[in-house]
């Protein structure tokens, strides 16, 4: 007969805090990258100047709705990654909706980047590729929670 073979990480404890750790470092990079972009740092951006008050949000919605999209799913992340840590959501749980989450705020961030323009400097770009990095640490998290064994 075949021996149970135990599934999962050797220590369900660090890839749980690996998971959470890579989950939070995401997050950070995400809403780092999206509020850069929305508050008009980079000033050379072609097409973007900085938000004037709450008429320029709603006149340039269809500009920014991906970036809004983004930083909603870096939210929903965040919570994600407390109930994982806190022990209050299944890794199972957790690593399907972190790889689902992940893979949204890349495709959100790259139909976000043909959407802004360009900066002579590359300060969008540099902000972009921070959003982009933040979707695969998120998508990297949702990995590690696959592992965790219980």
């Amino acid at each position: 007969m075949k021996a149970d073979v135990p599934s999962g990480a050797r220590d369900g404890r660090a890839a749980r805090l690996s998971a959470v750790a890579f989950g939070t470092f995401g997050t950070g990079l995400v809403l780092a990258g999206v509020i850069s972009i929305a508050t008009g740092i980079p000033r050379q951006a072609y097409n973007l100047a900085p938000l004037a008050g709450p008429a320029a949000v709603g006149g340039r919605l269809g500009e920014i709705s991906p970036l809004v999209a983004a930083a909603l799913a870096a939210v929903v992340v965040a919570s994600i990654v407390m109930m994982l840590a806190t022990r209050r959501l299944r890794p199972a749980a957790a690593a399907s909706e972190l790889i689902a989450l992940g893979a949204a705020i890349e495709v959100c961030v790259v139909g976000a980047i043909g959407r802004i323009g360009y900066a002579a400097d590359g300060s969008v770009l540099l902000a972009g590729i921070f959003c982009l990095t933040g979707g695969a640490a998120v998508l990297m998290a949702g990995l590690l929670a696959a592992l965790v064994s219980e």
